[in-house]
Parts: structure tokens; C-alpha cells; sequence
């Protein structure tokens, strides 16, 4: 009997031990590397579904990567490249993009903004520029000279534009931009006004978490907006109805990659690491891709989606850097030691060193020299490149590679050439190719190439 009962307890505290560890699990808190490895992955597919060169017009990009710690450098010629015919082509100004005007068939209104200059900025000093003498041009005066305007800026914009105020001792720029972001951008109660959505309220936390102490006021209500779109496993957008294109019909709103990944941003920068952590919960369980590494999905549980992956890699960079930051702070703690032959108690400041940041490079990516139709297939020549392990080709009946896509992947890096067959006959259709290298066992693709069309026989 007494066998039987002892053998009953060891099973009582052999199970609470399981469930403890279980439970001890749950509740495991991520570490800095975690989301360094989670960083890299997504960087390696958003890299690999860039649709175009990085350049003036999309510096934003670039400079999210090298916040992030990317290695970017093999797009550094093709960037300096883009910024010097802005240049020239603009009387030593930068000029891009800063909207669309409706009335006119949404055509792109082009314009002198603060945060294209702070963007380019940031992008030219990584790069090892002496921005302020660019191609004999100082761009740190033409962003101090630029006229805040509001229809050519917006909150994701001002993030950059104070960091480059800091950095150059421009004090009075940064507490112009400052009075100018909360005084078009935010309003009491409603949070952001550049559009009211969990995204503009935390692109303008994200902004002024350094200037918490001058601004908690406000980013404390803009928090409270944010939490008005909170929902069971992450955040919607707004409120509002959708229109889905699809159907026609106007649909309720859904949580999203897009709104939680920002989310993630808003509060990490806050160091509000238990909000933080809860939101990162969510992403991992709703919006995480299982069949594609380092993707995340619009909607939960949904496809790969490159936009909702942008936000949630703008999130994780977030959450590395506070927790990053938190780490070194609890490395640094005192700790007391006895000396056996006196029993004197001495107190020694340990630290450690900060891991080292994990760099991806790119390949290299090549261009198509020819496109030939044949029938029911096209013959495809590129550039050949050195470096790379092999190149993949995809062709597909329209310019987004969504109908009758169709990929071949080359395995041989002196291959420059192949023959995609089995397509449709008389068929018009568009060709791109990319490069890729083998990293950590896994392929790194570099961005595809230009496109070109021809039409089947």
C-alpha cells in the first residue's frame, strides 16, 4: 500500500512539474537575438520581392533596412546614382514625389519634402557621403532651408527628420518640425489626423518616444486612440467599413498585419516592454507565415503579403532596439564577492558585450540582354555575374507576375541563358530574372531585374 501511494505522489509531482515547465514556457520572454534572427529572415524577403532599384523615391525603404542593422551596401552605387541626377536635374535640389492630385487622374505631385532630405541624408551618411558636400552640394542646408509643407510630409516622415536635426545641432529645425507635426498632424482626443487609423497614431508615437518627457501628454492620448482599434489578436486599422474590390461589398473591419506590426513599433519605442511583448505574441501567432520564411500575412492566417511584412519588420526593429538597450542596461549589474582571507566584501560592475549585428548581403543582380518568343515558349539571355550560385526566371501573363506565372531556376552561375516552354500559345508575356546565393544553407535572392515582354508563337 505504501508503494502504491509513494508511486502516486512521484506521478502528482512528476505532472505539476510538467505543467510548471509548460506554463514557465508560455510565459518565456524573447531576447534581442530572437528577433535579430526574425529581422533577418524578413529582410531576406523583403529584399527578394523588391520590385524596383532603391532611389531617391524610395530612400524610406533603404533607411528601414539600416535601421534595422542590414547590410545594404551593394545598393549603394545604384542609390548615389539616383541622388546625383536628382540633383543635376533639379539645380543642386531634391525633388520627388509628395503626392497625388485626384482632379487630374491621381497624376504624382512632385516637391521639395524635409523628409525625403533627412531620408537621403541618413542613406548618403551610411554609405560613408559627406553630406555636407555632396557633389560640391551641402544637403544638410537644403534640409534646414526646406519650408515645412503640409500636403509634402507626414508622420512617417518625421521620425528622420528629427534624428537628422539632432545629429547636425540644428535645434531650431528640430523645434520647428516638432510644432509643425503636432500642430497639422495630431489633435486631442482624435490622436493622429493624417488619416485616424492604429497606423498614423503610431507612426506619430514612434516620432516623439524620444521627446517623451516633453510630449507624454500627447503620445499618452495618442495611445489611447491607438487602443480604440484593439481587437482579439491585433489591431484593425480604423474602424470603418473596407471595400472590398473583390466583392463589391463594403465588409467589416479585420485585424491586420500591417496596424499590429506598427503597433508593435509604437509601444516598443515607449519601452513598454510587457505591451510590447504581448503584441509580438500576436504577430508570431496570427500573422507569421509558416510556408515562407520571414513573411507575414495581411490578414490572420492569410498569404505572404510584402506590405504587411514592411510594417512588421519596421515593428521587430523597434522591439530590437529597446530590447536591446534593456539588455545592456541589466547586463551592467553590481555584484558582491568575498575575499577568503580577510572575508572583506568588495563590489565589482560586470557587463557583457552586445552580440554582434548579423549582416545579409544581397547578391548582385543581373539584367536581361535578350527576349526571343517561340512556340508555346520564350527564350530568355541575361547577364551573367560572379558571385551568385545560379538565376531564376519567371515569366507570367500580366506585369504583377499573378496569371500564369511560371518559374524556372538555373543552378549553374555560368549559365546566361534558357528556354521557359509549356506557356500559351500567342500569348503575350513578361520576363524578369534575379540572381541568388546560398547563405546559412538557405538562398538569398538579390531584386529582379528590369522587365521585358514578348509575345509567344
Amino acid at each position: 500500500m505504501k508503494k502504491i501511494i509513494s508511486v502516486a505522489v512521484a506521478l502528482c509531482i512528476a505532472i505539476t512539474s510538467l505543467f510548471t515547465s509548460v506554463y514557465a514556457m508560455a510565459d518565456s520572454k524573447v531576447t534581442s537575438g530572437d528577433i535579430k534572427k526574425k529581422l533577418n529572415d524578413t529582410a531576406i524577403y523583403l529584399l527578394s520581392e523588391k520590385k524596383a532599384d532603391f532611389d531617391v523615391e524610395n530612400v524610406k525603404s533603404l533607411v528601414s533596412y539600416i535601421n534595422a542593422g542590414i547590410d545594404v551596401n551593394d545598393y549603394k552605387d545604384e542609390f548615389t546614382k539616383s541622388v546625383k541626377e536628382n540633383l543635376d536635374s533639379n539645380s543642386g535640389k531634391i525633388i520627388a514625389v509628395v503626392g497625388y492630385d485626384e482632379n487630374n487622374g491621381w497624376a504624382p505631385i512632385k516637391g521639395e519634402s524635409a523628409g525625403v532630405y533627412a531620408n537621403v541624408i541618413i542613406a548618403l551618411d551610411y554609405f560613408g557621403f559627406d553630406v555636407k558636400n555632396f557633389e560640391g552640394i551641402n544637403l544638410v542646408e537644403n534640409f534646414k532651408n526646406v519650408k515645412l509643407n503640409k500636403d509634402h510630409e507626414n508622420q512617417y516622415l518625421f521620425s528622420s527628420i528629427f534624428a537628422v536635426a539632432e545629429k547636425y545641432g540644428l535645434a531650431d529645425t528640430l523645434k520647428t518640425a516638432q510644432n509643425f507635426l503636432l500642430n497639422n498632424f495630431y489633435e486631442f482626443g482624435t490622436g493622429s489626423t493624417y488619416y485616424t487609423s492604429t497606423d498614423s497614431d503610431a507612426q506619430l508615437v514612434v516620432a516623439l518616444a524620444p521627446y517623451s518627457n516633453k510630449y507624454k501628454s500627447v503620445i499618452d492620448d495618442t495611445l489611447n486612440c491607438m487602443e480604440s482599434y484593439k481587437a482579439d489578436g491585433g489591431y484593425l486599422y480604423n474602424l470603418d467599413k473596407v471595400y472590398n474590390y473583390n466583392t463589391g461589398e463594403l465588409e467589416d473591419p479585420v485585424i491586420s498585419g500591417n496596424s499590429t506590426g506598427l503597433a508593435l513599433a509604437a509601444y516598443s519605442a515607449m519601452n513598454d516592454f510587457d505591451k510590447a511583448q504581448k503584441i509580438y505574441n500576436e504577430i508570431v501567432n496570427s500573422f507569421e507565415c509558416k510556408d515562407v520564411k520571414g513573411a507575414y500575412a495581411y490578414t490572420a492566417g492569410g498569404d505572404e503579403n510584402a506590405l504587411a511584412t514592411a510594417d512588421v519588420f519596421t515593428g521587430l526593429t523597434k522591439f530590437y532596439e529597446a530590447l536591446k538597450i534593456k539588455e545592456t542596461k541589466d547586463a551592467l549589474t553590481t555584484t558582491t564577492t568575498t575575499a577568503p582571507a580577510n572575508n572583506i566584501t568588495t563590489t565589482t560592475t560586470t557587463s557583457t558585450s552586445q552580440a554582434a549585428v548579423a549582416k545579409i548581403k544581397a547578391p548582385k543582380k543581373t539584367s536581361i540582354k535578350k527576349v526571343k518568343g517561340a512556340k508555346k515558349a520564350i527564350s530568355v539571355t541575361w547577364k551573367k555575374v560572379s558571385g551568385v550560385k545560379g538565376y531564376q526566371v519567371q515569366v507570367a501573363t500580366n506585369k504583377k507576375f499573378k496569371k500564369n506565372k511560371k518559374t524556372v531556376t538555373i543552378k549553374k552561375q555560368k549559365t546566361t541563358k534558357t528556354t521557359v516552354k509549356k506557356l500559351k500559345a500567342k500569348k503575350k508575356y513578361y520576363v524578369r530574372v534575379r540572381t541568388y546565393k546560398i547563405a546559412n544553407g538557405k538562398k538569398v535572392y538579390s531584386s529582379w531585374s528590369k522587365v521585358k515582354s514578348v509575345k509567344t508563337k
